[in-house]
């Protein structure tokens, strides 16, 4: 049951880190689409460079922008969430390394205890058998 707990604890980190990059290609593949997107229209506009072309233009820019700058604090927001989560399991794996330790420790002295018990008792029937 350790060994299972142990690999997903080492598996854990390794996932983050894929969501994130599938979330960064996400975003880098999203934001392509917007500026292609943009250079296209853009294309189509300058047959007829008008003042009010060139306004929905702008327009249109500062939209991308600002839909590219809420998917970048996004990205950032579940990036923070996935740190503070990771950082918190640290922890709890540390906590559960010295509880782990601790009994590690009780049960070598335990045995320690044990064996010289039995040490000590053998002895002492030698003697009883050879005093017969």
């Amino acid at each position: 049951m350790t060994e299972s707990v142990d690999s997903n604890r080492r598996i854990l980190p390794w996932l983050v880190v894929a969501l994130v990059v599938v979330l960064a290609a996400g975003g880098f593949v999203w934001m392509n689409r917007e500026i292609q997107a943009l250079q296209t229209a853009t294309a189509s506009h300058q047959d007829d460079p008008s003042v009010e072309q060139a306004k929905q233009t702008v327009a249109e820019l500062q939209k991308a922008v600002q839909d590219v700058q809420a998917a970048q604090q996004k990205f950032a927001d579940q990036l923070t969430d996935l740190q503070r989560k990771v950082a918190g399991e640290g922890g709890e794996r540390k906590l559960m390394s010295d509880q782990l330790g601790s009994i590690s420790a009780r049960v070598d002295a335990l045995a320690s205890a044990n064996a010289e018990s039995v040490a000590n008792t053998q002895p002492a029937r030698r003697d009883q058998r050879t005093t017969r």
